[in-house]
């Protein structure tokens, strides 16, 4: 009995050894990359209990649902090396030890360039294919093992008849970054352009994520559209130009600032003279109207509140925080916590993302715990390090300062003065006489009640402070406006009356300024 005793024992033993706490070996060989790896090395993780589908996991970070994910410094890793990513790794939420059971789907990248928000555009990034595999109520019984055997490369933009992608040599940004920069850009020519005749311009700065490479998916839906249409009067009679806001810090505003450098000027000084020097644009700011979403709708704001001289009529829509008292959902200047408050005794954590039916996805120490994950040091080139990036100063390293303790949210007061230099709503209260008619006359900004970023309550202030500002009004009253859309969120915005009449207003703008007759257009 004993000695049966002492093998069930054994088996015991070699059953339990042979279940362990998750781990990953990552490699790659020199027939893929020749040489040491740099950057980080990311695993992202998909539940597959959450829905996704086949959707990858390096598509992540997802708002609705955040998911797994977990990194390690690939400095020195040499080909053939075997990177092991365990419970020592940069973690978001929890350690893999303590993941719960279930069935999972991985997918390593090796992140080596940062120059863009999205690893995808970076040439020479490395990726492995998606792994699925089984976490049992005792573990998984081998390591997962990723082979980074893809690689990614140049984002090359895609041609299209009268879209034409340039590119040009940035001195400004060259000097600032130590290495060779270029501004570039995606220009959509007037359908049936008569090179006889100069057309106004319309520049688009896209969104967070976006790039001037949807030149090309924009000029096919003009064509597409009806030529009676007001999108088709419009694609006829401008220029149609689409920015690129990318940079190592992620989406840069076009604000000049100590981490990005002066990408503002850059954009006035060297792009859009080289734009009016290459086509058959009217070199005149009543000419240049602006156009933005989101990131890109913040943008257009400060651009045509900066340079009044260089841009006429904005459009923004659902724009990032224009009053930094309600920065998403916290007011930096009086609140002592980015993450958190309390609420009759209990910790509320803040929310960052609230999906169209109302359903709370992750906070914002959720958004920064993924992007510490992603990029160390507010590297990651994500949403909240690219503002870190535009509004804050440079630490020490010379990356990003914390405007708040990354693990505890803990806000420096310090750092909220940097910020307070990019408010939009203090940059009107403190030139009123100037600026207050400039923004009546040329402001046009949309956003939801319901939007998912809580960033309708930065309208709302400024929309509170512009109104209360009273001027001469020019003949017919003046043009600008800001609207809050009741029901709408973040992107169904572009869904409402007001939005889909925005290329009647800009028609009516440049015609009202002479730079088009709408009766050619009919």
């Amino acid at each position: 009995m004993k000695h049966i005793s002492m093998v069930f024992a054994c088996l015991v033993a070699l059953a339990s050894s042979a279940q362990k706490d998750l781990s990953f070996v990552v490699t790659f060989d020199e027939s893929i990359q020749n040489h040491e790896a740099r950057g980080r090395i990311v695993v992202y993780l998909i539940d597959q209990a959450d829905g996704f589908g086949r959707t990858d996991p390096a598509s992540g970070p997802f708002f609705s649902k955040p998911q797994p994910m977990y990194s390690v410094s690939a400095e020195g890793v040499k080909p053939s090396d075997n990177t092991v990513i365990d419970d020592s790794a940069e973690f978001f939420p929890m350690l893999m030890s303590e993941l719960p059971p279930g069935r999972y789907r991985a997918q390593a990248v090796l992140d080596q360039n940062r120059s863009n928000s999205s690893w995808r555009r970076e040439a020479g990034n490395l990726y492995s294919d998606v792994v699925p595999f089984e976490i049992t109520s005792r573990g998984v019984s081998t390591a997962v093992q990723l082979r980074l055997d893809r690689i990614t490369t140049a984002n090359d933009p895609r041609e299209a008849d009268g879209v034409r992608y340039i590119s040009v040599r940035s001195k400004l940004l060259s000097e600032h970054r130590g290495t060779a920069v270029s501004l570039q850009a995606g220009v959509i020519e007037p359908i049936d352009m008569d090179p006889q005749k100069r057309y106004p311009v319309i520049y688009e700065v896209p969104g967070f994520g976006g790039d001037h490479t949807s030149a090309t998916r924009k000029a096919e839906r003009f064509r597409n559209a009806d030529p009676e249409s007001d999108t088709g009067k419009l694609a006829r009679n401008a220029f149609w130009v689409v920015l690129d806001p990318e940079g190592p810090n992620g989406h840069h505003l076009f604000a000049d600032s100590a981490n990005n450098g002066s990408v503002g000027e850059a954009l006035v000084k060297e792009l859009i003279p080289t734009i009016d020097a290459s086509f058959n644009t009217i070199p005149k700011h009543s000419a240049r109207l602006l156009r933005g979403h989101s990131s890109g709708g913040w943008s257009t704001v400060w651009l045509g509140a900066t340079y009044p001289n260089t841009f006429g009529g904005v459009w923004s829509t659902s724009p990032d925080p224009v009053d930094f008292s309600s920065f998403q959902a916290v007011n930096i200047y009086n609140e002592a916590n980015m993450y958190r408050h309390e609420e009759l005794g209990q910790v509320v954590w803040k929310t960052s993302y609230t999906d169209a039916d109302g359903v709370k996805g992750m906070t914002i120490r959720d958004e920064n715990r993924m992007e510490e994950v992603i990029g160390p040091g507010n590297t990651s080139g994500q949403q909240w390090d690219s503002w870190l990036a535009v509004f804050g100063p440079a630490n020490d390293a010379g990356e990003p300062a914390d405007l708040y303790n990354p693990q505890t949210g803990v806000i420096d007061s310090r750092i909220v003065k940097h910020f307070a230099r990019y408010d939009i709503a203090k940059k009107l209260a403190a030139n009123r006489a100037t600026l207050g008619p400039i923004m009546k006359e040329r402001l046009r900004l949309v956003v939801g009640d319901m939007d998912n970023y809580d960033l309708d309550e930065a309208v709302a202030k400024l929309k509170s402070q512009l109104d209360a500002l009273t001027f001469a009004e020019p003949t017919g009253g003046f043009a600008g406006y800001i609207e809050i859309v009741p029901g709408l969120d973040h992107s169904s915005i572009f869904g409402s009356d007001i939005v889909r009449d925005f290329p009647r207003q800009m028609l009516e703008e440049l015609a009202h300024h002479g730079h088009i007759k709408l009766e050619e257009t009919e």
